[in-house]
């Protein structure tokens, strides 16, 4: 890689190595952790405080904590933003054949699921019925469930939530645990009470119901327990669920222009990893960076609701938009890192490539000399707090580290699991990264134009195995991300980027690009999607029946994909064909998911003459 590049990068990391102080950043995340732990609005805008009052200690400018609406209707692009929850008392208890407490939110705030309906005041009783398959329920066993407490192996949010609504049930009582074969005895945690099976939140209309949550091994001795015989269980839920405030914590570190580089990563979940670990990173990075001679472009911190937060920050500040230019997303950075685990590097999109991804593999290349240290694993771009690279919302350069560790959204998500070693490499890291951009003029950008040049020559050589159409995509975008560096300044981006090949979109399309049938395919070629959002597509407000068989898209990087292609020029065909390319994936339906969009009043679909022709680059 660039010489040149390295250099400054090497510099960088070798003074905030120097300077690191491993007890502030694993100070803020534990305290972070052990604030969230409770996952109610309550602990959140503690949080919130927190960490807007220690920002202000590293001496930030414009600290703010920024509120939202948390009311369960207010779209922020395609999300709706979530209910507010206030917790209570949550007990459920066996009281026949036997007395046993199973959930206690007192002692374990994971045995509650969020937005858990509270009880009447005195509680509820009923039996213990095992469903993990509401089809298979009869009508008439359905009857029998009216007042009963649902046991079972599936995630309680969606179907199953529904089932119990509609039943009269009492509450759901799960076992559910994606970790379970490596985590038996895990509580996970439960923060997906939608309606909508690949919904998240709960939202103002939708169904309302008490869930808790028990360990898959708690989850087997009360099936055991059921053989034989009947099982009765009462349950007293406090708290308050409706309308209310969802905070987001930001602040800046000066610069001489009005231009943005953005550490961005969410708090207000229940790990030490996932996410305390990435929010005690940024505070440390920030702190590393605040007593630096002022740079070129300020520097802002985004301490986060995952997605929620950022969409309605973004949403409610658009002006800030136009001034982002790149940034880092930090979730989950605390994992130790082996050779079958390495920490992944999600790049910035191919619809919007950036010289960010090079810079920040070469930060994490420079750093594979730290204390435990494995070699970065680069990857596609995926959804955290990143969405911002979407053209439709500027195409900044965001890079991700997004991991998600072996006890991801459990109660094993602990202390024991944090490694120092990965907390510190990813922060040296990034705060080299944030602060290279954050000071680089013409001269550095066209240090990171060659270096992405070289990186385009050692990563598709000729008669390698992608193909030579899609080695041609790939190195197309490699020459979009030199082009790129222009934005930094740099005066080399056109002649470097002319090296490369352009690729040729009308060619690329094949049929079946965007239709299942031919004469889908034929009106995919003419059809161009105008969209009225950006970042990831969700279904909020779109009926299940008017969905084409579809599930939400939100975390649907194919579906995503085409979204952030969708430039209002492109038609569908084009837009398939770059997905497929991209991801050697084809993608028939499209036409057919962008019709959903258009019912759901996110996107406008017009003719190729209306819109004004194929998009270009």
């Amino acid at each position: 890689m660039g010489r040149k590049l390295d250099e400054r990068l090497a510099g960088l990391i070798a003074d905030f190595a120097a300077r690191y102080d491993e007890r502030a950043a694993l100070g803020w995340v534990h305290d972070f952790w052990q604030s969230d732990l409770p996952s109610d609005f309550t602990a959140f805008w503690r949080t919130a405080n927190y960490a807007a009052e220690e920002l202000r200690r590293l001496g930030a400018d414009e600290v703010e904590i920024v509120e939202l609406p948390a009311d369960g209707r207010t779209r922020m692009q395609s999300w709706t933003m979530p209910l507010a929850w206030e917790a209570g008392e949550s007990i459920l208890r066996i009281v026949s054949p036997q007395e046993e407490v199973l959930c206690d939110r007192a002692t374990q705030p994971l045995s509650s699921v969020m937005w858990s309906e509270p009880t009447p005041a005195g509680g509820v009783r009923g039996p213990l019925v095992l469903v993990d398959d509401p089809a298979q329920v009869s009508a008439a066993e359905r009857q029998a469930l009216r007042g009963s407490f649902i046991l079972t192996r599936r995630g309680p949010g969606g179907k199953m939530k529904l089932f119990a609504a509609e039943v009269g049930a009492a509450a759901v009582v799960t076992c559910f645990n994606a970790q379970s074969e490596r985590h038996p005895e895990a509580l996970g945690w439960v923060n997906n009470w939608a309606d909508d099976e690949g919904g998240w939140a709960l939202l103002a209309d939708e169904h309302r119901m008490t869930g808790f949550v028990v360990s898959p091994t708690t989850g087997q001795r009360l099936r055991n327990m059921l053989t034989g015989g009947p099982v009765t269980c009462e349950a007293r839920v406090g708290g308050r669920v409706g309308p209310g405030r969802l905070p987001v914590v930001t602040a800046v570190l000066p610069g001489r222009s009005p231009e943005e580089i953005l550490l961005v990563g969410h708090l207000f979940e229940i790990g030490v990893i996932d996410n305390a670990s990435g929010g005690g990173a940024m505070m440390e990075a920030l702190r590393l960076m605040a007593g630096m001679a002022t740079p070129r472009r300020r520097v802002r911190i985004l301490l986060t609701s995952e997605c929620y937060g950022t969409y309605g920050f973004y949403s409610r500040r658009s002006d800030l938009l136009k001034h982002l230019l790149a940034g880092l997303n930090l979730d989950g950075v605390g994992n130790p890192e082996s050779a079958e685990r390495p920490t992944p590097v999600q790049m910035t999109s191919e619809a919007a490539p950036s010289a960010a991804d090079t810079l920040f593999r070469a930060a994490m290349r420079l750093t594979e000399n730290f204390p435990g240290a494995r070699p970065a694993k680069l990857g596609p771009h995926s959804l955290s707090d990143n969405m911002m690279c979407d053209p439709a919302a500027g195409g900044a350069g965001l890079v991700g580290v997004i991991k998600s560790p072996w006890h991801w959204h459990t109660s094993s998500d602990d202390w024991s699991g944090l490694s120092a070693d990965a907390v510190r490499r990813v922060t040296v890291a990034a705060a080299a990264y944030v602060r290279w951009l954050a000071e680089a003029g013409a001269a550095e950008a066209d240090d990171l134009a060659e270096a992405v040049a070289e990186d385009a020559a050692a990563d598709f050589p000729e008669g390698g195995a992608l193909g030579e159409t899609r080695r041609t995509f790939f190195l197309d975008r490699a020459r979009v991300r030199i082009l790129w560096t222009a934005r930094l300044g740099g005066r080399r981006a056109a002649e470097l980027a002319a090296r490369l090949p352009e690729l040729d979109l009308a060619g690329l399309v094949q049929d079946r690009d965007g239709g299942v049938t031919a004469r889908e395919s034929a009106e995919a070629r003419t059809s161009v999607p105008v969209r009225r959002f950006w970042g990831a597509p969700t279904f909020d407000g779109i009926p299940e029946a008017e969905r084409d068989g579809f599930t939400d898209p939100r975390w649907a990087m194919l579906y995503v994909t085409a979204c952030y292609w969708a430039d209002g020029r492109r038609t569908v065909a084009e837009i398939a064909a770059l997905v497929r390319t991209e991801f050697d994936h084809p993608m028939p339906d499209l036409l057919r998911f962008f019709r959903v969009l258009e019912r759901g009043g996110l996107v406008e679909m017009r003719t190729a003459d209306e819109a004004g022709g194929a998009g270009e680059e």
